[in-house]
């Protein structure tokens, strides 16, 4: 679809993937990311201090 920036966020494992540069049906590059990372993605940086994970709470010690 010609999108040059895909970002995956899992809530479940705390995990992002970033994916970059098109060609065809796939994209040429794949970056892993945690929950807490600063993120490049195109242009911006996302921070991701604040994303929540599915279950986990602050109470929990997670």
């Amino acid at each position: 679809m010609g999108i040059a920036h895909y970002m995956i966020v899992d809530p479940r494992t705390g995990t992002i993937e970033v994916h970059s540069d098109p060609c065809k049906d796939r994209y040429s590059s794949k970056e892993p990311y945690i929950f807490g990372d600063s993120v490049p993605f195109g242009p911006w940086v996302v921070r991701t201090v604040d994303f929540g994970r599915y279950g986990k709470t602050e109470s929990s010690g997670a």
